[in-house]
């Protein structure tokens, strides 16, 4: 079973692909998360879990979901993140959840992906830049089926004990205080599609008179929401003002996904 968690289609894309390979099914844990769904799932072959690299690691609410759900059937575990440049502690952030469930992890392989956190201080990624990264992909891609239809380790990059215990507490920090949605905004493009609502995986989103409302103080900053508006109508403070927004699907004449339809 390949679970993956996906805000503008990286993940998802590698998921798809992934699955096509390994000839699995695939499971969407923002439409789960976002269900608060967390009834068993059980897989014959081993789990691969898909997710975007957040703050130097693992998404904590992917991993607090995760715990929640109990998982049967095979016993052995991957993870596959996709990342601008860093991978952090995400693959020793896997092993502890999965070890946690008495399962055996298997390793955690990377795919470099075009970087799509708009509120950040980074400056947009040059559009050669992500032609380049997602034709570079299905490469990346076969080679970590491989080594998953074998069931074998993964040697993926080494996270020091250093390391991980000067990040896992600045993720923890982060995660409380470091994604407000009081930016969160809906200008008059507005069309009252409920796109934003339907797409956030935290329920952070409800609209109300038509207009969308951000209801809780804090949610992941997956970018779901400002990435999938087909108005462009959701910005953040003045962080978007000059900024393009990045969905995999505005590439799909570089690069479709394998399952024969357009990332989103």
């Amino acid at each position: 079973m390949i679970m993956y968690f996906s805000g503008t289609g990286n993940s998802r894309f590698v998921a798809a692909s992934l699955a096509r390979l390994l000839d699995d099914k695939v499971v969407d844990l923002k439409r789960l998360m976002h269900d608060g769904d967390t009834r068993p799932l059980s897989s014959e072959k081993a789990f691969v879990l898909c997710m975007p690299v957040y703050v130097d690691g693992m998404p904590l609410a992917i991993y607090r979901h995760l715990r929640a759900t109990p998982l049967q059937g095979n016993r052995k575990a991957y993870a596959v993140v996709t990342m601008g440049s860093y991978a952090g502690i995400a693959g020793r952030q896997a092993e502890e959840l999965f070890s946690s469930k008495q399962m055996e992890f298997k390793g955690c392989a990377e795919v470099v992906m075009p970087r799509n956190y708009l509120v950040g201080f980074a400056p947009d990624e040059k559009p050669e830049s992500i032609e380049e990264k997602i034709k570079a992909a299905p490469d990346r891609i076969a080679q970590i089926a491989g080594v998953i239809t074998r069931e074998a380790p993964y040697e993926g990059r080494h996270t020091s004990e250093v390391e991980y215990r000067l990040v896992l507490p600045f993720i923890y920090l982060w995660d409380k205080v470091a994604f407000p949605t009081r930016k969160f905004v809906a200008n008059d493009a507005c069309t009252s599609c409920g796109m934003c609502e339907r797409t956030c995986p935290m329920r952070a989103i409800r609209m109300e008179d038509g207009v969308p409302m951000w209801v809780k103080r804090h949610c992941m900053h997956c970018m779901a929401c400002i990435q999938n508006c087909p108005a462009r109508a959701i910005g953040y403070g003045k962080a978007l003002q000059r900024k393009q927004r990045y969905r995999l699907g505005k590439y799909r004449h570089v690069l479709e996904d394998g399952s024969g339809e357009h990332s989103r």
